[in-house]
């Protein structure tokens, strides 16, 4: 089928808007020298665990308590009150958890500065057992350096895998090769509950939709990582933070969900979790069974030949998710965590594909290939980690953290070719071969952070150490007289050894009031060795690196702690090769078309830049730019006469220029609305192998949120998306597209039965994606559809001690994940 002939049938066109320019001009008024002259009060205030108490209200009292002034402690657990005349005065602070704290007096002369000593609440443990905490989070948290997307507070999220949740977020967009772009940049990190997954490519997506939404508290993007931060990924980071049911004693959740679409995915699970004031024990266990299913029509023209390609893939994928960990607390000051994930994952992929093989020439007569793609797909995806915790003090913290995993992958693929005359009845040929690829990978790390807050300077410092090794085979076979026959110079071995030793340190100083500084840099040596056995030894056979580089961060940010607040930071980092990518393997999905990997591709770095201005934080405005040297971008190639392949290449750099803007609004109590738009100018531009590539767009991203909330307690979510036309792989233009996604959801039994039901891409208007390309010689026009329509329900029961318990235990890297909201 001509792609003409689909695009006939596509519903709505858009077309690609124009250029836009846009100026934000900030000012600030008002003398900062004479902010010293202000009366001041400012303070800290601590938990049991000398953990700053964020969110605590804090009121200003006169000396016959009168209320005079009142604020929330931020998430360092700081506050204060300034303009304050002379006179006496009383600071009241009202936590749930703890007993109301009232200070001494304090006298103020209308001229000085009091800096109080920190402030520890005790807990309220007569009383714990009846506190229960009940309400509701806004499902998009906008920060100036951050945006949370609290899961558990979407409608809309039932039936959803964390892939899919991901591609909701705002600014994100998930490709068709199931790449995460955030804020038009590629190269995202992906961690689970404050850490790195360490893997990539399918690998990373297939356990990403191995995770339910149900088991999922919340999405975090971060787009400008501190220097604490590994450097690796340009884009930034996604920290996708998991359930821990925070009732103490004993309690748990059961889950299931499933959706249907033009094929079925379902999933059943468990969490169990028992807490005390020492210990703190979770597990859980799902179990998903999903099938994806997609079609591709492209038409490739190349020199005298033009490819009519048309295929169907359905794939299911069967996978069980295991985690389990622990908190214990040794001591006042020292404390253990252990925690482990086991994800394994059986995938059967059918793709059968039909080209008609047309000779512009006239030459030799239409020919049409059916050929197919069975693979057979077994992984194993394992990782432990040990944190220790050490607090000797409410203003000093040491961590230490050790991590190991281990990733395991075999894939048996039967590639068929038979080959036609025009009108399919004589069979001309037939080209039988089938691959058998396994991968085996080893990750090691080990890291250590301190962190000192001094009055108005915190000094933190650390470094890591990662080990990864990687075996990969594959060995081809044909089909001889009914006989398969390895075919030795198409099969090969591949190793890759990488080692990355880091430092860093960082400083975040509170130069007044109001401005803060954040400075830090980040050493990374990176060791890294690939060597290929193969039948034919070549001299590129062995691939040596040793670099160093350098990541220096920087901030620096203004708030008046009631309106205004304007950040600048710039920073950069780094996007090493997937370790899949830099295998040589070739995947054939039939004789003529297939996608092959490069060990010779370089990491690439990015300069970032970005201004961010809030507005009563709620108005969020933000500005970037950025440049990325060696840009990895998926590009055909030729392959003999009539093929093309389909692999990673360096392009010179990329362009990213973008601005985004945020907005919730309270209609009414019953009516919230959420707004979220992103203009990002594009630019793609390199020579590969003698193909000239220059892409470039104006790409608009719009995102319209309703929550509703009804009488008899049910609850309801609709959102809007629209994109204008973008680019995909770096080098091809795609058409844009607008859905409309809503879900429905109530609790029952005292909020402890929770069902849910929504539906995706409401009227089918963005599960087709038109693109195409012309570069090297090649012209490719093409749609993609995928199963992006689909009715979805799924129901949780919370049963055991759902009552809110006195402490949470955190990793070091979850201290420093929430400091980011400030």
């Amino acid at each position: 089928m001509h792609v003409t002939n689909v695009k006939k049938r596509k519903t709505m066109k858009f077309h690609q808007g124009a250029q836009i320019a846009v100026v934000l001009l900030i000012f600030f008024t008002g003398s900062l020298s004479g902010q010293e002259k202000q009366s001041i009060i400012r303070g800290f205030v601590f938990n049991t665990e000398n953990e700053p108490a964020e969110y605590s209200t804090v009121v200003l009292m006169n000396q016959d308590s009168v209320f005079m002034k009142g604020t929330l402690s931020g998430s360092d657990g700081g506050f204060h009150f300034d303009r304050l005349g002379s006179g006496t005065y009383h600071i009241m602070i009202r936590n749930v958890e703890f007993n109301t704290y009232v200070t001494e007096p304090i006298e103020m002369s209308g001229t000085n500065r009091v800096d109080l000593e920190s402030i520890q609440l005790e807990s309220r443990l007569n009383d714990l057992e009846e506190v229960v905490i009940k309400g509701e989070k806004a499902m998009i948290e906008v920060h100036p350096d951050k945006m949370v997307v609290n899961v558990s507070a979407s409608a809309n999220a039932a039936g959803n895998n964390a892939l899919e949740l991901i591609g909701k977020s705002p600014g994100v967009v998930v490709d068709m090769d199931k790449n995460i772009v955030l804020q038009g940049k590629s190269g995202v990190q992906i961690y689970i509950n404050g850490r790195p997954s360490r893997i990539s490519g399918a690998d990373l997506s297939n356990m990403l939709e191995s995770m339910p939404s149900e088991e999922i508290e919340s999405i975090e993007l971060i787009t400008n990582p501190s220097a604490k931060y590994d450097a690796e990924g340009t884009a930034g980071i996604i920290n996708i933070i998991m359930k821990s049911n925070p009732g103490t004693g004993f309690n748990g959740m059961l889950q299931g969900n499933y959706s249907i679409g033009e094929k079925p995915r379902s999933g059943v699970g468990t969490s169990l979790n028992y807490s005390n004031k020492k210990i703190n024990m979770f597990s859980s266990i799902n179990l998903s069974d999903n099938v994806y299913f997609s079609r591709d029509y492209a038409t490739k023209q190349r020199g005298d030949y033009l490819l009519t390609e048309s295929d169907e893939s359905p794939t299911r994928s069967q996978g069980i998710n295991i985690a389990a960990g622990m908190d214990y607390q040794l001591t006042q000051e020292h404390s253990l965590s252990l925690d482990a994930r086991v994800l394994l994952n059986a995938q059967t992929d059918n793709m059968t594909s039909n080209t008609d093989i047309e000779d512009l020439r006239g030459i030799n007569d239409l020919e049409i290939l059916v050929a197919e793609a069975t693979e057979d797909v077994q992984s194993n995806n394992i990782n432990a980690n040990l944190n220790y915790a050490f607090k000797p003090n409410r203003s000093t913290s040491f961590s230490a953290d050790v991590s190991y995993g281990v990733f395991s992958r075999e894939n048996t693929t039967l590639q068929p070719n038979d080959y036609y005359n025009s009108d399919m009845s004589m069979l001309l040929r037939s080209v039988d071969s089938r691959f058998s690829t396994a991968t085996d990978i080893d990750i090691f790390s080990v890291k250590t952070d301190f962190e000192k807050r001094l009055s108005s300077v915190t000094i933190s410092a650390g470094a890591k150490y990662s080990y990864i090794n990687t075996d990969n085979g594959l060995a081809t076979y044909h089909m001889i007289n009914d006989a398969l026959v390895l075919d030795e110079d198409q099969s090969n071995d591949f190793s890759y050894l990488e080692k990355v030793a880091a430092a860093y340190g960082m400083v975040n100083a509170r130069l007044n009031e109001k401005l803060s500084l954040n400075v830090g840099l980040r050493a990374e040596n990176t060791s890294s060795l690939g060597e290929l056995l193969s039948a034919n030894p070549g001299p590129d056979d062995v691939v040596p690196r040793n670099y160093t580089s350098l990541f220096p961060n920087a901030s620096l940010a203004y708030n008046d702690q009631e309106n205004h607040a304007l950040s600048l930071s710039v920073g950069r980092r780094i996007t090493r090769p997937n370790y899949q990518n830099l295998n040589p393997f070739e995947w054939k999905t039939s004789e003529l078309s297939s996608w092959r990997g490069n060990p010779f591709l370089e990491p690439n770095y990015i300069q970032n830049y970005q201004v961010s201005y809030s507005f009563k934080r709620k108005l969020v405005v933000s500005n970037t730019y950025s440049v990325t040297k060696n840009f990895f971008a998926n590009v055909f190639l030729g392959d003999g006469e009539k093929g093309n392949v389909l692999g990673p290449q360096n392009l010179d750099k990329a362009i990213n220029n973008g601005l985004s803007v945020s907005y919730p609004l309270t209609v009414a109590k019953w009516w919230e609305f959420s707004t979220f738009f992103q203009y990002n100018y594009e630019n793609y531009g390199g020579n590969v192998e003698g193909a000239v590539i220059d892409v470039s767009a104006n790409i608009f991203n719009f995102r319209l949120q309703n929550n509703l909330r009804l009488p008899l307690g049910f609850q309801v979510e609709l959102t809007g998306y629209y994109t204008s036309p973008w680019i995909w792989r770096g080098s091809v233009n795609v058409d844009g597209y607008f859905r409309i996604n809503t879900g429905l959801r109530r609790s029952f039994l005292d909020d402890r039965l929770m069902l849910q039901a929504s539906v995706n891409d409401l009227f089918d208007t963005g599960s087709d994606y038109y693109y195409r390309s012309n570069y090297g010689g090649m012209i490719v026009d093409g749609v993609i559809f995928f199963d992006g329509r689909r009715f979805a329900v799924s129901a949780s029961y919370n049963f055991g001690n759902q009552q809110l318990k006195s402490r949470r235990s955190k990793s070091a890297l979850d201290e420093e994940l929430k400091r980011l909201s400030d």
